[in-house]
């Protein structure tokens, strides 16, 4: 929940999500009394609301099962994805009956064409004149339904036909329970209450075999009351994995980034928060907390890991040093190997509206695998699942401005313009050829840059500096580097005219936005130097004595920044 919806007398009528969704309350929440009082009553008011949606969800999905893609546009993202598995879970359960009680070896295969008659529907609304928060609930709901066609097809393959076979009971699934009255998941010998915690369309992970099997160790350890340990290289998804799966079962996920300036204090307070809110804690980059903090930290973790085990409200942390070999214990190591980033990439296209996915993807994990192979080793070269994700999410943007260019010209344009720019002057040709291998006879249309380019020459030379038409592409470059991503590093030896390829840009795109071009836009610069100060100078600092927070350099620009006064 971002925001709510307040009138003048005071009265909560719904909530908004950080992407613009809005659910109205299934009654007005009045807002009186201490903060803490209101804000209890706002959450419990969305706890309420959402069950009582997803209840009213479930009525309108049985009866529209043909009719899903109208559907979807009548309810809120997160308790449609959730309605649609808990659709999904009974009618597999279903078929496996029907195969076991009456010999039914269709029934699987019956449910799995009308699975892919849906993901067709879907993906056909996709390429439709959508709205932002409607094309972000199909997608979601598209990502998860993928891998429930998935499913379907692996039990299949390995002749399942009882409900109790490990096959089906090892995947997530959601029930309405009637007894308790209750939307329940369940993953092998666990079952845990869904959270009802609003959290709007976030997006949702593509979920693969490592994925699975990560799923059904931590709700494992959930279930004894433990933590999850996952481990393995960058870029595997090991947060992505655990904040997917408190969207599954409608907790909030908070992640912390930890550093070596954390100490006890600090780390107290989050887990007093995180016990307070029912939050999960996610702490990225563990192993950077100094050895003395972890001692007091696993012993902190232990006091609430045994409240939650005997089922107390209330406990106490005492403190105890030299316990750093209980955290092992505590937490359920997983095993973090490469996912299938071949998968990945084919359901982030399916999700993005491209036709043919299966050999797009191919092509496109076969390049950034050769690259890898080929190219030199350099220090800013990222090939790996996250610049592949990225460039599948900027090729989607792509499609949804040039709706007529083809499915192949506006992959290889994407690849173009997000690696092209970072390549040495040695490993260009190399590039080319092996995309010029993989998009046979595919050329992408030129971009006409000539008035942006005559910009940047005339800022070169109101500058005094002379416009080699090297130092002009650079310029062009880094416009379309900054156009496909949110960051950019310039990196050169000295003299290789880092500084002022950036500043010519700049002077370039803000002379195009007083000349009366829309597209362009007034920069300004605010030039920090990190290596001179300190870290607590340059992010800011909480001081332990008086409870303060204290901007630092970086978090006081962007604070400016954002705020909307200036135009960037």
């Amino acid at each position: 929940m971002a925001k709510t919806s307040i009138t003048q007398k005071f009265e909560a009528h719904g909530m908004f999500s950080a992407d613009g969704e809005y659910v109205e309350f299934s009654h007005p929440t009045l807002l009186e009394g201490p903060v803490e009082t209101w804000l209890c009553d706002i959450e419990r008011m969305m706890r309420w609301t959402l069950k009582e949606v997803l209840k009213s969800c479930r009525v309108a999905l049985k009866k529209n099962l043909s009719k899903r893609d109208k559907w979807i546009k009548d309810w809120c993202g997160q308790l449609c994805i959730t309605t649609s598995q808990m659709q999904w879970t009974a009618d597999v359960t279903k078929a496996l009956a029907s195969t076991k009680e009456r010999g039914d070896k269709k029934a699987l295969k019956s449910l799995k064409r009308k699975q892919v008659a849906m993901l067709g529907k879907f993906s056909e609304a996709i390429r439709t004149n959508l709205t932002k928060i409607q094309r972000l609930k199909i997608v979601g709901l598209v990502t998860i339904e993928v891998h429930a066609r998935d499913i379907i097809e692996k039990l299949i393959k390995t002749g399942t036909n009882d409900v109790t076979a490990f096959e089906w009971l090892s995947q997530l699934r959601i029930y309405w329970d009637r007894e308790i009255d209750d939307c329940v998941v369940r993953q092998t010998n666990t079952q845990f209450q869904y959270g009802y915690e609003y959290l709007g369309n976030s997006g949702r992970l593509v979920i693969t075999p490592l994925t699975d099997r990560c799923y059904m160790t931590l709700t494992t350890a959930l279930h004894l009351h433990r933590g999850g340990s996952p481990k393995g290289p960058a870029g595997t998804g090991k947060t992505e994995t655990t904040k997917d799966l408190g969207k599954a079962l409608g907790n909030y996920v908070i992640v912390f980034n930890c550093s070596e300036g954390l100490d006890y204090k600090s780390m107290g307070r989050m887990f007093s928060g995180l016990a307070q809110t029912g939050a999960w804690g996610c702490f990225d980059e563990f192993n950077r907390i100094n050895i003395e903090v972890l001692s007091v930290v696993a012993q902190q973790i232990l006091s609430i890991l045994s409240a939650l085990a005997a089922g107390s409200t209330r406990f106490v942390i005492c403190w105890a040093y030299g316990v750093t070999r209980q955290s092992q214990v505590m937490f359920r190591p997983i095993s973090m190997v490469v996912p299938d980033s071949n998968l990945i990439a084919e359901i982030i296209l399916f999700g993005e509206g491209f036709n043919n996915t299966k050999l797009l993807a191919k092509k496109v994990f076969t390049l950034y695998s050769l690259a890898v192979q080929q190219l030199s080793k350099q220090d800013h070269y990222d090939f790996g699942l996250r610049a592949l994700t990225s460039v599948l999410r900027y090729a989607g943007k792509k499609k949804r401005t040039n709706p007529n260019m083809a499915d192949e010209e506006l992959l290889l344009l994407s690849m173009k313009d997000m690696n092209v720019a970072k390549l040495t002057s040695v490993d260009l040709p190399l590039f080319n050829g092996i995309v010029s291998d993989l998009f046979p006879g595919v050329e992408t249309p030129a971009i006409d840059y000539s008035k942006f380019k005559a910009a940047i020459e005339n800022q070169y030379k109101l500058n005094g500096l002379q416009p080699i038409p090297w130092a002009v592409t650079k310029a062009i470059q880094l416009y379309e580097t900054k156009n496909s991503r949110h960051s950019t590093m310039i990196v050169g030896k000295t003299q290789s005219a880092k500084s002022a390829t950036w500043r010519m840009l700049q002077a370039a795109c803000s002379q195009m936005h007083n000349d009366g071009d829309a597209n362009y836009n007034v920069v300004k610069e605010y030039v920090l130097n990190p290596k001179s100060v300190s870290l607590g100078e340059l992010y800011g600092e909480f001081d332990l004595s008086t409870n303060e927070w204290t901007d630092g350099i970086l978090s006081s620009v962007m604070r400016v920044t954002c705020s909307g006064e200036s135009s960037l």
